[in-house]
């Protein structure tokens, strides 16, 4: 499964290190938690990414073992998708 943000969803950090996403064609809009935003931010820098690669991203980042953080990631991009802030292929 690989991961791409779509060009609509605007990314605003906060200074907490939590931040909120904006889809400026549906103005729905997402509040991101800590780790939330890390995600993000590795899709903005980096491009489209595998789940493995965040998985392993956050388990780097955060300390959260690799089976939580993957079924906790997959909830995450399904609202994400939801919202239209994400494309999963």
């Amino acid at each position: 499964m690989r991961i791409e943000r779509l060009s609509q969803t605007v990314f605003t950090p906060l200074e907490d290190g939590t931040g909120v996403l904006l889809n400026l064609e549906t103005r729905c809009y997402y509040n991101l938690n800590k780790t939330g935003a890390a995600v993000w931010r590795d899709l903005e820098t980096k491009g489209s990414r595998s789940l493995d690669q965040i998985v392993a991203a956050i388990c780097k980042q955060f300390d959260v073992v690799e089976d939580a953080a993957r079924i906790d990631l997959r909830a995450f991009l399904e609202h994400l998708t939801r919202f239209n802030m994400i494309r999963l292929s």
